[in-house]
Formats: structure tokens, sequence, C-alpha cells
């Protein structure tokens, strides 16, 4: 089984964020953390001994490095306190790079850690202000370097296309710097802006103009090109990675392994049930003082919801999925296939780079009537 940890707190609110995060109080940040370790013990008293077993531990947010390296290794030690985490189990925890240290770096890998996802976002000051970045090109290089030197196993760097004022060149010079530095792996996101975010309100108002959907498309595919010609691998729509470093923990989401997750508005996956906590951080904590579950809902998936999963999941990876559980006729294929949006090989449908470009669409497209 996988386990994740929300931690939902940050530094500041980033100008495009959506997440489930907020900036609190260092006594609300203590009392959340009593209420995930209540949570935790509650779930370790009524899996079954077999479903304790982690292969992974992904902690993510929000910004888990408000906490500090010691603090999170602290956090490990009550996790796998209560769960056994395996010889080989990948523990990765998401940073923001005006937070850390290189000793919180190095504390933090003691403790059990050895993935680090750093999130970089943009090395051009400007974007980095106009996104309201808590750091400068300079720190989110220190940091990637800070992790490669703290005996991390990979080191993930994310990054951001389609900022205002980007074009292709500008990105390639992003991810020319990025790569100088050395990460194993690289998560490439275009910028989504959610309906009352501070800089989706200054672009409706006309402050602020954003590259055109044609633009946005070039700056991928340029992307995409660099990276496999620096030898990164292009595993999912929006990851890369050197041989053996991809992401273990977001593969097994793709391939709809089980996994518990703790946490204001965390999602879990157990046999076919799926389950949701409630999203509401005070809620969250005073559900779980009163030695309640935080659950909010639950779903339990029959075969057709499985299938559907399946292909929604399957598409979003290199991998694909097996042709024999589409419903899309032979046709329909070929003509995909012919416009260079999908590949068939060894009985298996992928998208190409092309088609992950129109991810969404396709996928609607394939998915059963």
């Amino acid at each position: 089984m996988r386990l994740y940890v929300h931690w939902p707190f940050c530094l500041s609110r980033c100008a495009y964020c959506d997440f489930n995060s907020r900036v609190a109080a260092r006594r609300h940040m203590e009392a959340y953390r009593l209420a995930l370790y209540a949570e935790l013990e509650a779930w370790a008293c009524m899996l079954e001994e077999n479903k304790r077993r982690l292969s992974s531990i992904y902690l993510g947010g929000g910004t888990p490095s408000t906490l500090s390296g010691a603090e999170i290794s602290a956090l490990l030690g009550k996790m796998t306190g209560r769960f056994v985490l395996n010889s080989a189990a990948e523990v990765t925890v998401e940073v923001n790079p005006a937070n850390w240290s290189h000793e919180d770096f190095t504390a933090a890998c003691a403790g059990g850690v050895n993935r680090m996802s750093i999130g970089v976002q943009s090395l051009h000051d400007p974007s980095l202000r106009l996104l309201g970045r808590a750091h400068d090109r300079d720190a989110a290089r220190e940091a990637v370097r800070h992790a490669l030197r703290c005996g991390a196993r990979s080191v993930s760097a994310d990054l951001l296309y389609g900022l205002p004022g980007m074009d292709v060149a500008s990105l390639e010079r992003c991810l020319d710097e990025i790569l100088e530095t050395g990460p194993h792996h690289l998560s490439l996101y275009a910028l989504t802006l959610s309906g009352r975010s501070p800089l989706s309100l200054a672009v409706s108002r006309g402050e602020v103009s954003l590259p055109c959907e044609d633009e946005v498309a070039d700056q991928y595919m340029a992307a995409v090109e660099k990276l496999r010609t620096a030898g990164y691998e292009h595993y999912e729509v929006s990851n890369f990675c050197l041989p053996g470093h991809h992401s273990r923990h977001n593969l097994a989401y793709w391939k709809r392994e089980e996994y518990l997750g703790l946490g204001a508005g965390a999602h879990s996956l157990l046999g076919r049930c799926r389950l949701y906590n409630t999203d509401s951080i005070l809620g969250y904590v005073n559900m779980l003082g009163k030695s309640q579950m935080a659950v909010d809902g639950w779903e339990l998936l029959d075969a057709a919801d499985e299938r559907e999963e399946a292909i929604m999941l399957g598409l979003r990876t290199s991998r694909g999925v097996p042709e024999n559980i589409l419903d899309a006729g032979g046709d329909h294929l070929d003509d995909l296939e012919f416009r260079g949006l999908l590949a068939r090989r060894w009985g298996r449908v992928s998208l190409t780079t092309r088609g992950m470009l129109v991810s969404n669409t396709l996928i609607a497209a394939l998915l059963p009537a």
C-alpha cells in the first residue's frame, strides 16, 4: 500500500494557487499535526496487517517544508511506528525553495526521506514575483543543489510553462538552467488559473496577458524534445525522468494501486472503495479531536467504474492501456493513429506527444459511452 500525508500550510499564498492550503500560525499547525497522528492511529488499528506495509510515503501540500527537516523526520517516525515501511520504499517530501537550509535537507534525509520534490516553478525572477513565489531564481537553484548533496536518492523539480511573457526560447533557457543543476526528475505543468486567484483576476482585468493556446502547445512540444534529447524519459503527460527515477508513488496512482490518504482533503483507494476527507482544516482538527473519523464521503466502485478509471489514468502514461478495454471501434482508432495522436503496439494503446497535448479531449472520446 501507499501512504499520502497532506500538510496544508504555506508561508504565503501563491497568486495562481487553488490547492487546499492556507497560511496559519504555528499553534494551528501543531493542532493539525496532533489530528494527523490521531487519524494515523485510527487507520492503523482498522487496517489488516497486510495493508500496513508501505511501498511509498508522499508528504505533499500545501508546503510540508513549513516544517523543519527535523520535524519532517519526527512525522515520518510516527508513520513508520504504526506502519511497516518496506526496505526499498520511496519516501518523498515536497519542498518550497524559500523554506529549507542545507541542514533541513540533511535532517530530512537522515530521518528517512530519500526523494525530494522541489517547487522551482520558474527561474525567471519577474515571473516568480508575478506568481507570488517566496523565493528567487538563485534560491531555487540552490535548493536543488542542497537536495542533491544531502544524499537523496532522487531529486525532482517542478516547473510551469504557459506563463505570462513566456515563449519557447525563454522556456528552453529555463530548462537549460535547471538541467545544469542535475535533477533526476522533472515535472512540467501548464499554468492553470482558478476563477478567484489574484493572477486570474489580473488576467480578466487585462492587466496580465497569457500566451495563446498555440504558443503554449509549442512550448510543451519544445520542452518534450529538449528533455528527451537530454536523456529524460517522458513517462507521463507532465513527468520526465532519468532511467530508474520514476516517481513510484505517483505511478501507483496511475496504476490504481491501493493508497491511504491522511489529512484534510486527502483521498484514499482501499480495495474497491474510494474515500475522501473533509476539505476543512478546522473541521478535520475538530473531528479527530473528538475521536471521529474525518471522512466526508465514499463510493464503492463497480467494474464499469474501475474500467473507466483504468482508461483515464492509464492513457496519461507512456505505457497506455490494453486495446481490448476500449470501446472505440477500429476505424476510430485508425483515424486517431493516422492523425498522429495515438500509437498501437503489442496490443496496447498509448498517446503520442501530440496526443498528450490534448489528452483530456482524447481520453473523454475513448471512454465507454
